[in-house]
This record gives C-alpha cells, structure tokens and sequence, in this order.
C-alpha cells in the first residue's frame, strides 16, 4: 500500500472509530438511571434526629414513603424519635435492634408519641405484609383523648385480603387508648413482645385468623388481650398476662380459640372471661391470684379465676388454679370463686385442679344450662390465711 493511500485510509478509519464512540457516549447518556437495588432505608439519611429533641415524623415518613416504592425496611438506629401519625405502606419493613426490658425504662430504638391531638403512633390501614420488629413505642398515657400505639383502623369494611401483619419483639406501653388496636383485622402475628401500662388494652382486635405467642401483657389499664366484638380462629399460647384492671384474656363472641399454656396471673377481673362463644379448647394453663378488684366488673365482689356464659362446644381441661395475694405478702386473698359460670351447652369442664385455688367456693354455677354440659372431676380446697 502506497503511503498516501495508508494514510487516507487509517485517517477514515480513525474518524469512523470517533463517530462510533461519540454515538455509544450519546447511547449512555440518553439511558435511564439504573434502579435502586438496596432496600434498607436509614431514617436517619432522610433527617431524623432520634435525640428525644427533635420532631421526627416529617423525616421518618419520607423514609417510609421512599421504603414503601421497593417494599423495603426502613432502619431505625439506637435512639429516641419523637414523631405521630406516621402512615406505614404496605410491604414495608420496621425494624431495628430489640433492646427492651421488662420495666418501663426506655431502651434501643424509641418511637415516642409527640402530638395530644394525634390518632396514633403508627397507622398500618391497609399496609399488607407490614413487619413491627425491635421498636419501642412510647405513648402519652394521660393524654386527653384516646391514642393507640398501633392501628389498623377498617372502620367501614373489612379488608380485601388478608392484612398478614407482623408484631415481633416490639414493645408498646404508656398509650392513652389501646396499645394495638387492630379493628377488622384479617390475619395476624403478635410474637415476642410486651404490652404494658396502656389505658385501654394492651391489645384489643376485632377480626380473625390470629396467633399471639410468647407474649407480655401487663398492667393494663383494661384487659391485657381483648375481644369485644368478634374473634375467630386465634391460637393464645403461652402467654403471661398479668396485673390487668379489667380481664386478662376477655372474649365477647367468636369461635374457634386454642387457649393453651398460658399463665393468667393477678389480673383484677377473671384470668379467662368469655361470653357467646363456640368451639374453644382452654388446655393446660395456670389461673394463680386473679380477682383482684373485680368491684367495676361483671362479676362485682364475687370474684373468680374463669368466667363463662353463654358457651357452647367449649372444653375446659386440665388447668390449674391458686388463689393469693399481692406480692411481698400484701393486699387482699384472691379470688372468692374458682368458676363462674352461666348458660353453658355442648360443653365440658372437666379434670382441673384448684388446691388453695379459691377463698370460698370452687364453683359458683348460676344455671340456665343447655343441653349435654359436663362438670365433673375437678379437684381443690380452699386456702387458708
């Protein structure tokens, strides 16, 4: 190849090569960002403080929005966040380090309630698949009007699916209205949490399809788990429930409970109330010191471990009862009555024990019974002072 030709031709070569790295840079530019592949939100990237100071809802909020876009988890560090009303998206994840204890000292991440006037702490109304994990939420317990810590609030209809929440090792105390208030919920899980010193219940629900383990309900100001309207198909095991103002387990009409290892401990009404219920096994829980002012309740100065009416396909078996008194040997001996009970059919109570399980009579039986209920084979005395 001549020179000239050479040239000529590496010359075009080289313009070619410039156009094509000019038309891929034009490519490049013109190509849409790439999507986010982390899902995990830091509230504190979106301003939130967390230092007990500052008001956090407007930051903590963002975070949530953005984590509700890619169906992630907002991240909550170690501190205290004052916020409320905060609107959790469906598909979003809570969470942060579990670091709660018993008492109510604050301690890990902390949502504390910010606002008198607001609803609640959190709203999960309609968030499907919402996870609660590793939170504290504080509340105002003296506020003048009723705040729940969480929400879920279907007031018109139930949900067009299954709600399938999540509450796991998250505590929620100090609420001036219930501590979870979950109206028309389907399908939940509360696990590993406490629910403490709220006005109301420490969680009230209205719904079905639940299972609550392996949890605290204390000091309430009403009962520690309640059902006041209808409560279907919920698994209740191994659960403390204890020093609750009104009930410990209280169910106003619904089927289909398993009440199982349980221990029901010093609440001011009965351990287990229920009214209008059908085909529930209570099996293999402890009854111990319940009735301890039952004055403001169904039962008056008659107080008692368990109170049922008006029950049917029920199964009652091997629990067991112990009256007593407050702790460090104070207050008064508790209950008057291991049973109460009223209008029961298709049912049997049976093989329980109550060794110094009531002050004065076992059972207090005010009749109107239906057909095929059995009492029979239920062991105890009274206690002694």
């Amino acid at each position: 190849m001549q020179r000239r030709n050479f040239i000529r031709n590496t010359s075009l070569a080289g313009l070619a090569g410039i156009g094509a790295t000019s038309l891929a840079l034009q490519s490049f530019n013109s190509a849409p960002e790439p999507e986010r592949n982390d899902t995990r939100f830091n509230v504190r990237d979106f301003g939130a403080k967390g230092d007990g100071k500052t008001p956090d809802s407007h930051a903590i909020q963002k975070a949530l929005d953005e984590a509700g876009k890619v169906k992630g988890t907002v991240w909550f560090p170690s501190g205290t966040y004052l916020c409320h009303d905060l609107k959790v998206p469906a598909h979003v994840t809570l969470l942060a380090d579990p670091a709660w204890i018993f008492r109510t000292e604050k301690a890990g991440a902390v949502l504390e309630l910010d606002e008198e006037n607001a609803n609640c702490l959190l709203d999960i109304t309609g968030a499907f698949g919402v996870h609660i994990r590793g939170i504290m939420l504080n509340g105002m317990r003296n506020a003048r009007k009723s705040i729940h810590g969480i929400w879920l609030n279907n007031t018109e209809k139930w949900s067009e699916k299954e709600d399938t929440i999540v509450i796991d090792d998250t505590k929620v105390m100090n609420f001036s209205g219930h501590g979870v208030y979950l109206n028309r919920i389907w399908l939940f899980i509360i696990r590993h949490s406490q629910f403490m010193s709220n006005k109301g219940d420490g969680v009230c629900i209205r719904g079905w399809d639940g299972f609550v383990t392996d949890n605290q309900f204390s000091a309430n100001g009403q009962n520690g788990f309640g059902c006041d309207s209808v409560g279907a198909t919920i698994m209740f095991t191994a659960n403390r429930v204890e020093w609750n103002k009104g009930y410990g387990l209280c169910v106003m009409n619904g089927d289909d409970w398993n009440i199982t290892g349980n221990s029901f401990d010093r609440n001011y009404g009965a351990g287990l109330c229920m009214r209008n219920v059908n085909a529930v096994t209570v099996t293999g829980n402890v009854f111990r010191r319940c009735g301890k002012d039952s004055s403001q309740l169904t039962e008056g100065e008659r107080s008692c471990q368990v109170r049922l009416e008006d029950c049917r396909g029920v199964a009652v078996t091997g629990n067991a009862c112990l009256a007593g008194q407050d702790d460090g040997g104070k207050g008064l001996f508790t209950p008057q009555v291991g049973f109460i009970i009223k209008k029961m059919s298709y049912s049997i109570i049976s093989n329980n024990t109550l060794w110094n399980g009531y002050m004065q009579d076992m059972v207090v039986d005010f009749g109107e019974h239906g057909e095929q209920f059995i009492m029979k084979d239920n062991v105890g005395c009274a206690k002694q002072q």
